[in-house]
């Protein structure tokens, strides 16, 4: 990408700041591009490989909730554009977004990481003498899947993913485990990955499945939003960034409070529901 257009970018240009997006339709559009067998090509021989399940896609939740959090994020931004200290819109478009958020684990599937993740799923952490072992697995799938992300993108790129060009999508991939005030001098886009990387860690702290076997058991809503909330203290996450996904993605605090996650992609079988995994 071009530096002109990064700078570009940084504009209230309508064609960036979306307003009216359908996030519904935008998650099953994308979904649906990279669900099922892919073709990839690893150190230039074609292959296949499966990464997405129909039935069964964490991935795809992240996606939908960090594409409401980012279209709450230019809503702001367009009404706050004339205060000093309001909103600042997203360098990217919420489609981009959305796409680096369902590929921003890529890096799991990688034949470095697979081994790793055969364990956590194999192996109860929840136990108090699994201390040691449940830190040293989740040191290892953290550092291997986000050094092996850009690695499986570049796959998919060069088996003609056009739009895996934008380097976004594979910084994200790279960094989106890192906080927000470690981002924000490390990298061009520390806040919109900071908007995957919220939306990650509150389906992390509120689903079940093996691959969540190192959180508290039953941790419920109110204690993701305090997490949530000390975290955007700590750095590990934007502040504005932070208030705006409790208020208007989690609709904290209202009487429909929670992110509607029910709908299935359409590409998918009904059985693919919020926390069912």
């Amino acid at each position: 990408m071009s530096r002109a257009r990064q700078s570009r970018r940084r504009s209230d240009v309508p064609e960036f700041v979306e307003t009216g997006a359908n996030i519904d339709i935008l998650a099953d559009e994308i979904f649906s591009r990279y669900v099922g067998v892919q073709d990839i090509v690893i150190d230039g021989v074609s292959a296949t490989g499966t990464f997405f399940q129909p039935a069964y896609c964490p991935d795809y939740r992240v996606m939908k909730l960090a594409g409401q959090l980012a279209l709450c994020v230019n809503r702001h931004a367009m009404l706050e554009r004339e205060a000093e200290d309001g909103v600042r819109p997203l360098r990217v478009t919420i489609r981009e977004i959305m796409l680096a958020a369902l590929l921003h684990d890529l890096g799991k599937h990688h034949e470095d990481c697979a081994p790793f993740m055969a364990l956590l799923r194999e192996t109860d952490l929840r136990s108090a003498d699994a201390a040691r072992r449940k830190e040293y697995l989740l040191g290892i799938v953290r550092d291997v899947h986000c050094r092996k992300g850009p690695c499986m993108i570049d796959r998919l790129r060069d088996a003609g993913r056009t739009e895996l060009h934008n380097p976004f999508i594979a910084t994200t991939a790279r960094r989106h485990g890192e906080d927000y005030a470690v981002n924000r001098t490390a990298c061009w886009w520390s806040r919109e990955i900071n908007v995957i990387t919220i939306a990650d860690d509150f389906d992390a702290m509120t689903s079940q499945g093996p691959e969540r076997a190192y959180k508290p058991k039953n941790i419920q809503a109110e204690d993701a939003v305090r997490l949530l909330r000390t975290g955007a203290e700590s750095g590990r996450y934007e502040p504005r960034l932070t208030q705006i996904f409790i208020d208007d993605v989690l609709r904290w605090g209202t009487p429909a409070a929670g992110p509607d996650l029910s709908e299935a992609p359409r590409t998918a079988p009904p059985n693919l529901r919020a926390g069912t995994f």
